[in-house]
């Protein structure tokens, strides 16, 4: 899983895009508000993000960073 893709929080069977993973942690973070994360393990991929649609995101999200200082 990658920045971009969209995932099924099985737990609570809700839909997140992802915004970061660690995998070293079994973690993710997920975009929109409340942010928050969640284990990388209580997740199943629905849908892998195209490269494009990747660099935008990541873009966006570097962006977002800069403009917050």
């Amino acid at each position: 899983m990658r920045t971009g893709d969209h995932v099924l929080h099985k737990p609570t069977g809700e839909k997140w895009v992802v915004r970061c993973v660690k995998p070293e942690e079994d973690r993710l973070s997920w975009c929109g508000w409340p942010p928050g994360e969640a284990k990388l393990s209580d997740c199943d991929l629905v849908y892998s993000c195209s490269d494009d649609e990747h660099a935008k995101l990541v873009a966006e999200l570097a962006d977002d960073s800069l403009r917050k200082g």
